[in-house]
């Protein structure tokens, strides 16, 4: 038939005056041996058109904020921290698909987005790296860091800076352009340019 499957619908109870109820799926706590149970969020297969999305996200606020939505690993006591994963499709026949991380639209700025690792201990800090995939065939992806434009103000800064150090010499700030193999062809350049004065 041409109809759909049934819904399944959580929901706590409202608050009429205060706060409507709490809703918690949790795992049980695991015994002197073993782990925990794992949760398990997703769509069903597709044989014809797209699988089902899955959403997390918070309600709309009158008179107050959003409510956070958090994503984050429990800490152990053995061995490295848990790892989280963010990954988008993959496809057979198109491009893959794109991971957007995106911060909310302000009346008066925009928000901030950090992406940071932890402070180290006695060994260092952890690294961060930006980088594309290799390529089969054809070029490999870019990689773009800019500032926005601006209607009524300045452009915003980009810096690039090697954080400072007590013992030995100090990082290095590398700029590196791409190396080729092919025959009659030269490497990349680099290109460093100040910007245009209209005025």
């Amino acid at each position: 038939s041409d109809s759909t499957g049934g819904s399944i619908v959580i929901e706590s109870g409202e608050g009429v005056a205060t706060s409507s109820g709490t809703i918690t799926i949790r795992s049980a706590n695991a015994g002197t041996a073993g782990v925990s149970g794992k949760l398990v969020f997703s769509s069903g297969t597709s044989k014809a058109g797209n699988t089902g999305a899955l959403m997390l996200g918070s309600g709309a606020a009158t008179a107050g904020r959003g409510g956070l939505v958090g994503i984050s690993v429990g800490s152990g006591t053995s061995g490295a921290g848990g790892m989280l994963y963010l990954r988008s499709g993959d496809s057979t026949v198109g491009a893959g698909g794109a991971l957007l991380l995106s911060t909310g639209t302000g009346a008066t700025v925009g928000g901030a987005l950090s992406v940071t690792t932890a402070d180290g201990g006695s060994v260092g800090s952890g690294a961060a790296t930006m980088e594309t995939g290799a390529a089969g065939a054809g070029s490999s992806g870019a990689v773009s860091i800019k500032s926005g434009t601006a209607t009524g103000g300045a452009g915003g800064a980009v810096a690039l800076s090697v954080g400072s150090g007590d013992t030995g010499s100090g990082g290095d700030l590398s700029l590196r352009a791409g190396v080729t193999t092919a025959s009659d062809s030269t490497g990349g350049s680099i290109v460093i340019e100040s910007g245009e004065g209209v005025a």
